[in-house]
């Protein structure tokens, strides 16, 4: 990997991780990284890593509130229908 001008040290730093993935998994990561970072595989996974850290924060929110957080069978069940998650019936 080479490093150009563009590349700086980040203002926290960084930690060096060794990871061990199924083999398709580690496929798609690279294909990632090679079609958006020119390869850099470090930066596909910040990218996943900071969805994660937005779910953690949403489910914080969410069960800050508790039990008026959770919806309802129905509710839930409506909102699945809105957002397209709700299972085709078929004929």
């Amino acid at each position: 990997m080479c490093y150009d001008a563009g590349m700086r040290k980040r203002p926290h730093g960084t930690a060096h991780l060794s990871i061990s993935l199924p083999t398709e998994e580690a496929k798609i990561l690279r294909r990632r990284a090679k079609r958006i970072y020119g390869g850099n595989v470090s930066r596909v996974v910040s990218d996943a890593v900071r969805y994660i850290a937005y779910e953690e924060a949403r489910d914080t929110l969410i069960a800050s509130f508790g039990d008026e957080g959770r919806p309802t069978a129905d509710e839930a069940k409506r909102l699945d229908e809105d957002w397209g998650l709700a299972a085709k019936k078929s004929a």
